[in-house]
């Protein structure tokens, strides 16, 4: 019977290399894989722009003329995969064959310079090979596509490695693109590195990206500085099919409570009691921070510089022998659920035993599952020693065995046992500040205590105290009252607190996105000038806006986790100061002059956020009433005397009327309806600003109220309060 053969394109050599790959990192992360697996202790990374080229050399050791026709010039071949171990005893990375041809995603032509190891005592014989990518994938057939090579004798700049340069670049390389690539490099290795440094020194490896030693600095200087702040960390290693895990909630740089858990591999529910470890996952380990972004930060860094790196490097990370598989880790693959998890509200655990979610039931359970952009984490596996993982043909993913499915629910276990014993510190916190009895109730126990020893106390001793509770009873009566129709105030004025918080932190990652298309579309080249003018335009226009939009946010900047529960004496001017900058998108032109304030006063101890609110809802009234005054002017000083401090706010509005001013501090109470045009400019409100104004300086122990103003002025709000005279 006759017999066909399969021919094979060489157009493959294209869909192998670059489709396989999509990113430059991770085509530069193939070679620098090569190198782990050729033994090489280092591998240099260097950008030559004026040559068009990149150079990357490994002292690994590198390939006999025999070794390379058999191996490099083989697409596909198995042989790591069968061997496994390197000559210097590594377990490689590599298992496909088709890493080498990921260099096609970077350039046209690729140079290579080797010497073996096995000719280090005859450094004189060493190979040079050359391939046009362009020319080898049209070739036709595969094995028609041909690479050049010479043998050479003479003096090797290298004791041993290999050279690969890449000449005719696919990309053009900017300062911030080359700074960002090397980012991305050097997070091929992970960035928790006590789980990875006690490899021995046979095992240990260095990239170094050669002019980029400053970008360097800055990227080691956040991540360490990242590894700070976090507010919890979970910790996880399995063995032999059992799995230690432990809850560590962190605060000031060090661990508060440690929580440990145990657990077996076959008490995941998939896997039902039953462990087998040909089939099951046997041995890997985890260390996974969450962060609370919403409060302020320590340890040198900004909460923007913060919220940006996690925006770029948050979410689980695999590791395999110390490499990324780039698949994990990327937001839009939520390959653990949790982020699936969160958005449903899921509140009861499909993992954890009966037993655990019986002690958590008054709870909101799994209501505190982290987002993924609040999380940074790292899991090492082994594929080489951990038959039951395998790399999928990407070489940037694991493919989906029950090993795999182990590791998964290992991960996602830990973020539930987090989430419940989160949910219990939370329940507790709030449950120890609840009080048990109003004070009108314990009034009324010294009124009962009053009239049971009535006959002990003389008549008019007793009128007068039974007088005296009454009165003091009425007082309290009718202050609880006015507390309580207050409270129901502010149940949907924390609402629209935290909806305003979580706004706040959705703009500033839509700004940072926003940044990067108005980078984009300024290093965007076109033939046609008008074009380019067109897209210079565009991007004048959306970075106006985002200056703008920026402005508009910053009106939230003090309602922060941290600055809402820290109370202490704030200086007067620094706080006003920073009110006044965070509100200069509503001033439009109103001078505003805060100069009359006394450095060196301090405002009663409260927290930020409340000195924050008193002074934007009073200079937002304020310069709502200037805004159609010929005149638009707006003074904040100071007075001290002896011991008494006051804050006096006078602006050039419309005034207000004095002996009917304190209906102003009542709900929704407003002096002047606001027009059109300014409710358009972000002006008016509901008429609960001085109501806010008023419960919180109650609060606070100050006064706040409106005055006569100085000549030239037609409003004058004071904020007066009392020095301790041990002060």
């Amino acid at each position: 019977m006759p017999i066909l053969k399969f021919s094979v394109d060489s157009q493959l050599l294209k869909e192998l290399g670059e489709r396989l790959v999509g990113k430059p990192a991770i085509a530069l992360a193939e070679l620098i894989k090569n190198g782990y697996d050729a033994d090489a202790h280092k591998v240099e990374i260097e950008f030559r722009p004026e040559e068009d080229s990149i150079r990357v050399f490994d002292n690994g050791h590198g390939m006999t003329l025999e070794e390379f026709k058999k191996f490099w010039m083989r697409v596909g071949t198995v042989h790591k995969a069968k061997e496994r171990i390197s000559p210097g005893g590594r377990l490689m990375t590599g298992s496909k064959g088709v890493g080498r041809l990921a260099v096609q995603l970077l350039a046209k032509k690729l140079k290579i310079n080797t010497i073996s190891v096995k000719k280090a005592n005859n450094p004189q014989r060493w190979l040079t090979a050359e391939v046009d990518w362009g020319t080898a994938s049209t070739a036709g057939e595969l094995t028609e596509a041909e690479v050049t090579y010479h043998q050479h004798d003479g003096e090797f700049p290298f004791k041993q490695g290999t050279e690969l340069i890449l000449y005719g670049l696919n990309h053009t390389w900017t300062i911030d693109s080359l700074k960002e690539l090397a980012r991305q490099i050097w997070y091929l290795q992970p960035p928790f590195r006590d789980l990875f440094d006690k490899m021995p020194k046979s095992k240990q490896f260095e990239i170094a990206f050669q002019g980029a030693d400053e970008f360097k600095d800055e990227f080691q200087k956040q991540l360490d500085a990242i590894m700070e702040i976090q507010s919890a960390r979970l910790i996880g290693k399995c063995k032999d099919g059992r799995v230690d895990l432990a809850i560590e909630f962190w605060a000031r740089r060090s661990p508060i409570k440690t929580m440990p858990y145990k657990y077996r591999i076959a008490d995941l529910p998939h896997n039902k009691g039953v462990y087998d470890s040909k089939k099951n996952l046997n041995e890997a380990q985890f260390e996974i921070r969450i962060y609370r972004l919403d409060v302020k930060l320590s340890a040198g860094i900004k909460r923007d510089d913060a919220i940006d790196y996690m925006e770029r490097y948050s979410g689980v990370h695999v590791y395999d022998e110390g490499f990324q598989l780039g698949y994990y880790g990327d937001k839009k693959n939520d390959w653990v659920g949790i982020e699936t998890e969160q958005s449903n509200r899921i509140l009861v655990s499909d993992l954890l035993p009966a037993s655990i979610q019986e002690k958590y039931k008054d709870t909101f359970r799994l209501n505190y599952l982290p987002r993924m952009r609040r999380v940074l984490g790292v899991v090492r596996v082994n594929t080489s020693a951990e038959s039951n993982l395998s790399i999928a043909i990407t070489r940037d993913r694991l493919i989906d065995t029950e090993a795999f499915s182990d590791l998964t629910e290992m991960i996602r276990y830990a973020f539930h046992q987090y989430a419940f014993d989160e949910s219990l510190e939370q329940y507790q916190k709030k449950a120890s500040l609840i009080k048990t009895e109003p004070t009108t109730t314990a009034l009324r126990r010294v009124e009962d205590v009053l009239t049971e020893y009535r006959e002990k106390i003389p008549n008019d001793v007793y009128r007068d105290l039974r007088t005296g509770i009454k009165e003091v009873t009425l007082t309290a009566k009718r202050e609880e009252d006015n507390a309580t129709g207050n409270l129901a105030l502010l149940g949907p004025l924390a609402t629209a607190g935290v909806s305003a918080i979580a706004i706040q932190h959705e703009l500033r990652k839509q700004f940072i996105w926003m940044e990067r298309m108005i980078e984009k579309l300024r290093t965007m080249d076109s033939k046609d000038h008008t074009s380019s003018d067109s897209l210079k335009e565009i991007a004048d226009d959306l970075e106006n806006w985002l200056k703008r939009a920026r402005a508009t946010n910053a009106i939230f900047d003090y309602m922060t986790g941290d600055t809402i529960e820290k109370r202490q004496r704030y200086k007067a001017k620094g706080v006003i100061d920073d009110i006044k900058r965070q509100l200069a998108f509503l001033a439009r032109g109103i001078e505003v002059d805060i100069t009359g304030i006394d450095a060196n006063i301090y405002l009663p101890e409260a927290s930020y956020a409340e000195w924050g609110s008193i002074f934007q809802n009073v200079l937002t009234n304020a310069y709502n009433a200037v805004q159609e005054q010929d005149r638009r002017y707006v003074r904040v000083n100071s007075r001290s005397s002896n011991f008494d401090r006051s804050i006096l706010i006078q602006d050039t509005g419309i005034g207000v009327e004095l002996q009917d001013s304190e209906r102003l501090f009542r709900p929704f109470q407003r002096d002047a309806q606001t027009s059109h045009e300014k409710m358009a400019m972000g002006y008016g409100g509901t008429g609960l600003g001085l109501t806010i104004v008023r419960l919180l300086t109650d609060k606070i122990g100050c006064q706040a109220r409106f005055i006569h103003p100085d000549i030239g002025f037609n409003t004058a709000f004071l904020l007066e309060w009392k020095e301790m005279k041990s002060r």
